[in-house]
């Protein structure tokens, strides 16, 4: 019998996601063909009606009613508007911008409100860290043979931070991109040994997910980065982080993400401080050849 959760505001809604992939084996034929559409589309589904998604997955809108209450919430039309809440970044750039642009200007206090929404986000989060899906985190970084990293566009902002790190500690790294830009050879020997981190940040991309499909039909782990468990990406991922990004710009805000790097990063030299002593020290002593440092 499937467990029924009544969704408020205040509680965790990546229940959906969560509920999806956990019991994902205990669900009819139809409600995975519901669960799985959804994941794929999510962001048509968010302006479908109950009879619109039903015709395309060729069920009862009956049936899509009973599957929004078993994942947690009154019926199709309060699911359908906690969909729209997770695309609100997806619009391009300047479309962002003119939804907040009459907000902008020097008599209001734009700047600030920027500076204590990411306060904010970061507050939740440190309030809400999830110690065991870190302790995870760290020990899947530690035990992988080597961790490709991946993210495109304002998502390799992450990647090449964390990756950085990730090398100086002594981790086999191997970025697929840099920069942003993608070199997709490079992921072609992931093993069932290997970790691929990737960050995925709206918009998403292609890339991104392409990767993933890659490293899982590869029996390696997958770690993702992103704002929201309901996607395509996040559903193939054995560990996933969805992070608070959303500000009143255009862009995204990395302040949690980087604040996600940095406790993982800490994390790892609290559990391996003696090797990654050793590395770091090496790798400075190595660098000394080059004179690169005034």
């Amino acid at each position: 019998m499937l467990i029924q959760y009544h969704m408020t505001n205040d509680m965790d809604t990546n229940i959906v996601y969560d509920y999806l992939k956990n019991n994902y084996e205990q669900l009819t034929a139809s409600q995975r063909m519901i669960g799985e559409y959804v994941l794929e589309n999510y962001r048509e589904v968010a302006f479908m009606s109950a009879i619109e998604l039903a015709e395309k997955v060729n069920v009862s809108d009956a049936t899509i009613i009973r599957f929004s209450r078993s994942v947690g919430f009154h019926g199709f039309t309060e699911f359908r508007n906690y969909l729209k809440d997770s695309i609100l970044n997806f619009d391009p750039p300047h479309i962002r911008l003119m939804k907040n642009y009459d907000t902008l200007s020097q008599d209001n206090n734009a700047v600030m409100d920027v500076g204590k929404t990411d306060l904010k986000n970061l507050e939740h989060f440190l309030l809400n860290l999830d110690a065991k899906k870190i302790d995870l985190a760290v020990d899947t970084i530690s035990q992988a043979h080597t961790i490709y990293m991946f993210g495109t566009r304002n998502s390799g902002i992450i990647v090449d931070f964390l990756s950085f790190h990730l090398r100086r500690m002594g981790y086999k790294i191997i970025q697929i991109t840099q920069s942003g830009a993608v070199t997709h050879e490079k992921i072609i020997n992931i093993t069932d040994n290997d970790l691929l981190i990737t960050c995925s940040l709206p918009r998403y991309s292609k890339p991104t997910y392409q990767a993933t499909v890659y490293a899982k039909s590869k029996n390696a782990k997958v770690m993702t980065i992103t704002d929201h468990n309901i996607s395509a990406i996040s559903a193939k991922s054995d560990i996933v982080f969805a992070l608070e990004i959303e500000n009143s710009s255009y862009f995204n805000s990395h302040v949690v993400p980087m604040e996600l790097c940095n406790i993982l990063i800490m994390s790892l030299l609290v559990k391996n401080k003696d090797e990654i002593y050793k590395k770091l020290k090496e790798n400075v002593q190595g660098m000394d050849i080059f004179d690169i440092n005034l």
